[in-house]
């Protein structure tokens, strides 16, 4: 049995339609994105798809070009399986949402019907790359918040020239990776104020049930006691010692360092550490 939602979609009775007061988990690829998805699934009723991507490009959406990242993307394919939404149901999703932030509700409507959820639910998107489409989020769904999360840049590069999970071989490509979500994150965190919550992926390992009270708190969202331990936290591994020659260090260094100060990094002071790459 189906219904129409307020945004003139139909969907299942059973299944509540997403609201639209959701955390939007950003920041620069590497920062810890996935972890926290991770831990955040842990809070029942609390649910978040594979990554989405559904702000990421500035193509307006229903222009003739709009469509294409999202039919076409393998990668994002893959998620949709993983998440239980057909190519079916995805193409009526696309064609019954006259906006981005529509998109996202029917999306998240579509996969909680999947898992066979019935009862009221919160959800948050884990995508780390719709920091470039922050702004219009925040205008799209003004009760939306945001968690950036900021990790050492030294580390975030190191990983990316790694290609562990994402792969970016030019090295002020890698840079501009950091460069460009931290810029962007701070002009909505000047305009939008409480609705962002900056956190660094340091602070956030060293003490697992500390940060997660936090962000819960800025999402909303209750959450049972005991879900996350001491045990959670680990050490940063800091993967640039070896990960990185020196000279890619002093890149990182020179393209960086002004903005990693305004989150507590002293790039400099990293590299005279004598455990660095020599």
């Amino acid at each position: 049995m189906t219904r129409q939602d307020s945004t003139g979609g139909a969907h299942d009775d059973r299944t509540p339609f997403a609201d639209a007061s959701p955390l939007f988990i950003v920041g620069a690829v590497r920062s810890g994105t996935t972890l926290t998805r991770d831990l955040l699934r842990r809070v029942p009723n609390f649910i978040c798809p594979e990554e989405t991507h559904f702000f990421r490009w500035s193509e307006p959406y229903r222009t003739p070009h709009s469509f294409q990242p999202h039919r076409n993307n393998q990668l994002l394919k893959k998620h949709r399986q993983m998440d239980g939404v057909t190519a079916e149901d995805f193409e009526q999703i696309l064609h019954q949402s006259r906006n981005k932030a529509e998109l996202q509700r029917h999306y998240i409507t579509a996969f909680a019907r999947a898992k066979g959820i019935t009862a009221p639910y919160r959800w948050f998107d884990k995508t780390p790359q719709n920091v470039y489409g922050a702004p219009l989020i925040a205008q799209e769904m003004p009760e939306a918040r945001f968690l950036n999360l900021v990790r050492n840049p030294l580390n975030v590069v190191a990983s990316l020239i790694l290609g562990r999970q994402v792969k970016i071989p030019d090295l002020h490509g890698a840079c501009n990776y950091w460069i460009e979500a931290v810029q962007i994150m701070t002009t909505v965190a000047d305009a939008y104020g409480d609705r962002v919550l900056t956190l660094r992926y340091e602070d956030l390992v060293a003490d697992v049930p500390g940060a997660m009270a936090q962000i819960l708190d800025h999402a909303g969202v209750a959450a049972p006691r005991g879900l996350y331990h001491a045990s959670d936290a680990h050490k940063e591994q800091n993967l640039w010692r070896t990960g990185l020659t020196p000279e890619q260090a002093g890149v990182v260094r020179n393209r960086c360092g002004v903005l990693a100060r305004r989150f507590g990094y002293d790039i400099a002071d990293d590299l005279a550490q004598p455990d660095a790459a020599e």
